[in-house]
């Protein structure tokens, strides 16, 4: 199972999934358009030296991922799913799918792919997308790991 950041918004939050990959020994996927320079101080400084620890591949667009990965069975992550990811084999996966900060994935790309989501509270809106990534990777590893 790898992270797939499609088109994420803010530095600070991939700089800590950089570091939460890193750590957990999960691939991360970055699609552009970013909207952040990749090497912003910001990103540096949540990712602090785990940058080369990290096994990170970049692609330039929705496209070029799935036209690389295309085979591989994605699990898009969104507010907009039903199933809850704890209710989820997420190993069934080859990868889990966030988007933007401040629109989410959009319908064209969850339409095609199973969505789960995490529970939330009636009326809220999300769930800061590093944090979002660092709950739905850890149940994966616990997953893993019951099996």
């Amino acid at each position: 199972m790898e992270i797939v950041l499609y088109q994420p918004e803010i530095a600070g939050n991939v700089g800590a999934i950089i570091r939460l990959s890193a750590n957990t020994g999960v691939s991360l996927n970055l699609i552009k358009p970013y909207g952040f320079e990749l090497q912003e101080n910001k990103i540096r400084r949540a990712g602090l030296d785990y940058h080369d620890l990290s096994i990170t591949k970049t692609y330039e667009s929705w496209n070029e991922f799935k036209e690389i990965n295309g085979k591989k069975n994605i699990c898009c992550l969104s507010s907009k799913g039903t199933q809850s990811y704890w209710d989820t084999d997420l190993n069934n996966y080859d990868f889990l799918l966030f988007g933007p900060e401040s629109i989410g994935l959009p319908d064209e790309i969850i339409k095609n792919h199973k969505t789960i989501t995490i529970p939330m509270k009636e009326n809220s809106r999300s769930i800061n997308l590093a944090n979002s990534v660092g709950i739905v990777v850890f149940e994966s590893l616990r997953q893993a790991n019951v099996k």
